[in-house]
């Protein structure tokens, strides 16, 4: 009898095991990228990404960092630090905090998403949600879970201040090689009318796999050009 239970038991729980949906390949993966700013190496820059919790409540947290070298502070300081929880099972934003210092200029921000109300609240007042479902920094790791084909561009909903439409344009399909390694990638430029992740005029190369793992990033600063070239991808 207690044999029959035990098959029972493992029976009944297995259509719940193969309908568990398989974790993102990202998860407890660490990007570490050499950063160059008018082809002056300026520093790094780090993108995370974890299983946390949030009140309480599962969720996966995102974090990216930006760190001047001491060449560079010495004429720009940057400091850059900017996390996003989001909840796992819809893909949606849950919180987004941004704490930057660069130069003289210092912000802390702060995003809390409350789609019952359909509002985002930043910095304490409640501003419209529209149809965002993301923020700058998990757009680009909702990025990496799309299909990209040139001839379908994905559009992302993402709320950064106010709600807009991320228009991501696939350019080409490039062999590109960083201090990690030689990668086949596909380059994607995210267009918008709202504020970047990194700068303006951000592009991507994602290696042209099912990870789509960023080995590289463009973007315009108030100094110069910023390139982040992958030298690390450490794992947990």
């Amino acid at each position: 009898m207690r044999t029959l239970s035990l098959a029972l038991l493992l029976i009944a729980a297995s259509p719940a095991e193969q309908d568990k949906p398989e974790p993102p390949s990202f998860l407890g993966e660490k990007l570490r990228f050499a950063m160059s700013i008018l082809g002056v190496a300026g520093g790094e820059l780090t993108l995370s990404a974890a299983p946390a919790e949030l009140s309480g409540k599962p969720a996966w947290k995102f974090e990216m960092s930006v760190v001047s070298n001491d060449f560079l502070s010495k004429f720009y300081l940057v400091r850059d630090t900017i996390v996003s929880w989001i909840d796992p099972t819809s893909f949606r934003s849950l919180r987004y905090e941004k704490h930057s210092v660069e130069g003289k200029r210092v912000r802390d921000e702060l995003t809390e998403f409350d789609y019952e109300k359909g509002v985002a609240v930043l910095d304490g007042t409640p501003l419209s949600l529209d149809q965002a479902t993301l923020d700058t920094l998990s757009s680009v790791y909702y990025l990496r879970t799309l299909a990209l084909d040139a001839g379908k561009p994905p559009s992302l909903h993402v709320f950064s201040g106010k709600p807009h439409v991320l228009d991501v344009e696939v350019q080409a399909r490039e062999t590109i090689e960083v201090p990690a390694g030689k990668f086949q990638t596909i380059r994607v430029e995210p267009k918008s009318a709202g504020s970047s992740l990194v700068g303006k005029n951000l592009i991507l190369w994602l290696t042209d796999d099912a990870r789509k793992i960023p080995v590289q990033l463009r973007s315009k600063l108030k100094v110069g050009t910023l390139v982040g070239r992958l030298k690390s991808i450490e794992t947990k």
